[in-house]
């Protein structure tokens, strides 16, 4: 291999990937904190990069600042010492204001809550865009009630209801905002979460129905029962949408139905497995249900298989006689942003790439708890792609806890998972640093750089990692 096609690492090939979690993950905390509140922004603003200039990303983008913000909150739950903990609570109260603020704004400005992107200062974009983009309201929702439920376990049930949710009509409160926007506007059109296509999205309607679930078991508990039921019925009807993404023919789940906007595409995304990592975490889910797409679905790992196998043919950098650890994923086969121009050819992405191993370690750590691995004919791609040896799958057939195939299964999954770690490692600059992609023929870094959602995808894959090793 030349070595035009390999970056200088700060960390050696010789170093254990245990070693470099640990070394990353202090560079990718401070990588990430340096986008949030910049000094020339309204505290809780959040950069979705510092780039100023080809490309542009110094803005707050709603879906990428909750993402940031599911980071920071782990950081919260993780952290010991005060200080600590006060500096990611400031974080995560400011956001709450600034949330708030733009929620407003947004209104004022007679162009509702699917805005997708604002301007530092908390003023919206105005020039022609991508709106509206509905993921975003309900990635704040979902994150945001997360923290409701971890500060009234903390006894601080005031503070939840003066500046998270006050279960008024209309409301002053962020959450139930988002939640009444959510379910009043899911059965709409909008665009993708890469801001492109118009239409019904499998990820934006599995987080729409993910908030309105969440929403409704904190709308309970704080004795807002008639939203609850309002946000549970709305969640029910998005169950038959979502499921007309599955295409037998195609045996994957398709991102987008209805489409409204050119050229048409194949549907294979990257989205779609995204959109499985939040999951369920939390509260009283037996009384609304439980995920529908959950990451062991057999439809789920059809398709996670077909986008594996489709972007390690795609992409020069995958091609097996380099003999590079993992695959490097990309958005959608028919990507043209390449980062700086929307008419080149796209490229992989470190933080969608971290995201499949999020999604292997996710896996198996479902497969531990419920102590069972169900083969079937749908999924037994996914299975046999997998580095196993001596394990014969075959459909119909159920793997259980205690049998050897399970356990070597398990392993496959957290060596998957590792895999995909190791690539986005490979492929990062010498300082510790992510860009937007990764040159799809040289591996290096290129677009926006210290893009947040690259930092935060890290902590929290490798935070779901430290718990299957714990579990394991």
């Amino acid at each position: 291999m030349a070595d035009t096609e390999r970056p200088r690492h700060v960390f050696m090939p010789e170093d254990s990937l245990e070693e470099w979690i640990l070394q990353e993950s202090e560079r990718a905390e401070i990588y990430l904190l340096r986008n949030v509140s910049p000094p020339d922004a309204l505290p809780g603003a959040i950069l979705a990069s510092p780039s100023r200039s080809n490309p542009d990303y110094y803005y707050h983008w709603v879906r990428d600042a909750g993402i940031v913000i599911k980071a920071i909150l782990q950081l919260y739950r993780l952290a010991r010492e005060p200080e600590a903990r006060r500096r990611y609570f400031d974080r995560m109260m400011e956001f709450v204001d600034f949330s708030w603020h733009i929620q407003r704004t947004a209104v004022q400005a007679g162009i509702g809550l699917g805005e997708p992107k604002f301007f530092v200062d908390g003023m919206p974009y105005m020039d022609p865009w991508g709106r509206p983009q509905d993921d975003g309201p309900a990635i704040r929702a979902i994150e945001l009630t997360h923290w409701a439920f971890l500060l009234l376990d903390e006894g601080r049930r005031e503070l939840v209801q003066e500046r998270l949710y006050d279960a008024r009509l209309p409301t002053g409160s962020v959450i139930k905002a988002d939640l009444e926007y959510t379910a009043h506007r899911w059965r709409a059109t909008c665009y993708d979460l890469w801001e492109e296509v118009l239409g019904h999205h499998f990820f934006t309607r599995l987080l729409q129905r993910k908030a309105l679930i969440e929403g409704a078991a904190l709308a309970t508990r704080l004795g807002d029962d008639e939203a609850a039921r309002f946000y549970v019925d709305q969640s029910r009807h998005l169950d038959g949408e979502l499921r007309r993404h599955w295409e037998p023919e195609r045996q994957y789940l398709v991102s987008v139905r209805d489409q409204e906007t050119d050229p048409p595409r194949s549907g294979l995304d990257s989205s779609v497995i995204l959109a499985t990592l939040g999951g369920y975490s939390i509260h009283d889910h037996e009384l609304y249900g439980e995920d529908l797409y959950p990451v062991e679905h057999e439809q789920v790992l059809a398709t996670a298989v077909a986008q594996k196998r489709t972007f390690q043919s795609l992409y020069p950098i995958n091609d097996p006689s380099r003999r590079i650890a993992g695959i490097a994923i990309g958005r959608y086969p028919e990507d043209r942003y390449d980062g700086y121009r929307t008419d080149s050819i796209g490229n992989p992405w470190p933080g969608i790439t971290i995201g499949f191993a999020m999604y292997h370690y996710k896996l198996a750590m479902q497969y531990r708890r419920s102590t069972r691995i169900a083969l079937t004919p749908t999924s037994l791609p996914f299975f046999q792609a997998l580095p196993v040896e001596d394990v014969r799958f075959d459909p119909g057939e159920e793997l259980l806890a205690g049998d050897p195939r399970f356990d070597r299964t398990v392993d496959a999954l957290r060596r998957e998972g590792d895999a995909f770690l190791e690539r986005a490692r490979y492929h990062m600059n010498p300082d510790g640093s992510m860009s937007e992609q990764m040159n799809r023929f040289t591996g290096f870094q290129q677009g926006a750089a210290h893009l947040s959602m690259n930092y935060a995808a890290f902590l929290l894959a490798t935070e779901m990692r430290r718990h299957l090793l714990l579990f394991s």
